[in-house]
């Protein structure tokens, strides 16, 4: 008899975890600590927005960090109006909260890194984005491969240094915190569903770990 009550409860455990997991309850953490080292990550394409070099996206080992992987946009392109993406494939997300953890590691022309969220394609998505060049922290929509502004805030961003990005979307609300600080909150209405994913620009070379999506 009890083996047979352990097995029931096993199947409703079963069952729980995987409703929790279809309705979004629980994240998923992209950590690349399981992909190639050298390679770019399973799960996620990669586009670019305006013009130059297409971005390189390749898991490496975190500089002067031991054997942690992360995942490295290298590419030095210097072409000012240049913004390489990794987005997540096939996932389509309408009210989302993503969290990453970043370090800009050089760039001339930027020094800025970001979270991408309802995107249709390279040319069609918001992006909030903090650069360690400009010290600010910004809200963009790209419409038609324009990007435009709708809110921005000065805020330190020091490089060589790992700071944490988070936004949360909620219908047309879009609420960003830049190292548990909250930043900016904004609200618009031009996309409303789509991939989510990371993004750079220009010669920005960036480190990204600990990509994290919830519902």
């Amino acid at each position: 008899m009890r083996r047979k009550q352990n097995s029931a409860s096993m199947m409703i455990l079963t069952a729980a975890l995987m409703i929790l997991s279809i309705s979004g309850s629980l994240p998923t953490t992209f950590t690349f600590e399981s992909d190639r080292v050298g390679s770019p990550p399973a799960n996620f394409e990669f586009a670019r927005t305006g013009r130059g070099a297409e971005g390189k996206w390749t898991v490496e080992i975190e500089r002067g960090g031991g054997k942690n992987h992360v995942l490295l946009q290298s590419s030095a392109d210097k072409t000012d109006y240049r913004f390489p993406v990794a987005v997540v494939k096939n996932d389509s997300f309408h009210d989302v909260t993503l969290t990453v953890r970043a370090r800009p590691l050089q760039g001339e022309v930027d020094q800025g890194f970001g979270l991408v969220w309802r995107y249709r394609d390279a040319n069609n998505y918001y992006i909030t984005r903090c650069n360690a060049d400009e010290d600010n922290c910004t809200i963009y929509h790209t419409i038609n491969g324009s990007r435009r502004a709708f809110q921005n805030r000065s805020v330190k961003v020091a490089t060589r240094v790992w700071h944490t990005l988070k936004m949360q979307a909620r219908g047309n609300h879009f609420v960003v915190w830049f190292d548990g600080e909250k930043v900016l909150d904004a609200h618009d209405d031009t996309f409303q569903s789509g991939q989510v994913g990371l993004w750079t620009k220009a010669d920005s070379v960036i480190e990204f770990d600990d990509f994290t999506i919830t519902q």
